[in-house]
């Protein structure tokens, strides 16, 4: 059975970050796009954001045209273009701490009111469990 590691994950998006947005609109059309922006209507004021998997971080700029500042947004990428892509997006005044790491290696340490992961909890549910619960479901 074919197991995707964090090395492959990491090698794979790096070398098509710069294409990423483009291929997903042609695979998906605008359905991920507007799938993904639905659920900005559940964040409020000043809420504490964790982003796992956010990619070339398009979906900052859509959070700032919301919420142009008083958002706490931690933003955990595992590819280090996709994170430098990221950075270089205009998210208004809110503050964005940029984590380069797989979520498995990320220290949850913090409360989070909203947790944003698109297209990344493929594993089983215990994967899930472990990683974001740490045995508290």
């Amino acid at each position: 059975m074919f197991q995707l590691t964090s090395k492959f994950l990491i090698n794979n998006y790096d070398k098509i970050a710069n294409y990423y947005d483009s291929l997903s609109r042609l695979v998906f059309g605008k359905s991920q796009l507007n799938a993904q922006i639905n659920q900005l209507k559940n964040i409020k004021k000043n809420s504490s954001i964790l982003i796992v998997g956010g990619g070339t971080g398009w979906i900052l700029e859509e959070i700032g045209k919301r919420h142009p500042s008083g958002l706490k947004i931690t933003y955990v990428e595992i590819s280090a273009k996709m994170l430098a892509l990221s950075k270089d997006r205009d998210y208004g005044a809110n503050s964005v701490l940029f984590i380069h790491s797989s979520i498995e290696d990320f220290n949850l340490g913090d409360h989070f009111n909203i947790i944003l992961t698109p297209f990344l909890l493929t594993q089983k549910r215990k994967v899930v469990e472990k990683t974001f619960f740490k045995g508290d479901v």
